[in-house]
């Protein structure tokens, strides 16, 4: 026993170990890979992804009644248009 005592006499604190069950572990490195996602971020995608589908469904129906109240121009108007361009000058 006083052999291993003198080797323990040269021992240094270097810092606190981080201790975690081999589930963390294996958890923590599903998280960095992208496999797992934690709950709170797939709280937050699935708030993210109800809101694009109000906003679409919202949009949908602004384009319906676009649709009905829009008044397209005659006919006669759209052939007839004179369109000439003028010179650019500064």
């Amino acid at each position: 026993m006083d052999d291993s005592n003198d080797d323990l006499g040269e021992v240094a604190y270097i810092g606190k170990l981080k201790t975690q069950t081999f589930k963390q572990l294996q958890l923590e490195r599903l998280i960095k890979s992208g496999t797992v996602i934690p709950a709170s971020k797939l709280a937050e995608t699935k708030e993210l992804e109800l809101q694009r589908s109000r906003d679409f469904e919202a949009s949908i129906e602004d384009e319906e009644r676009h649709r009905r109240t829009a008044v397209t121009a005659p006919e006669d108007k759209l052939m007839n248009l004179q369109l000439t361009r003028e010179r650019f000058e500064d």
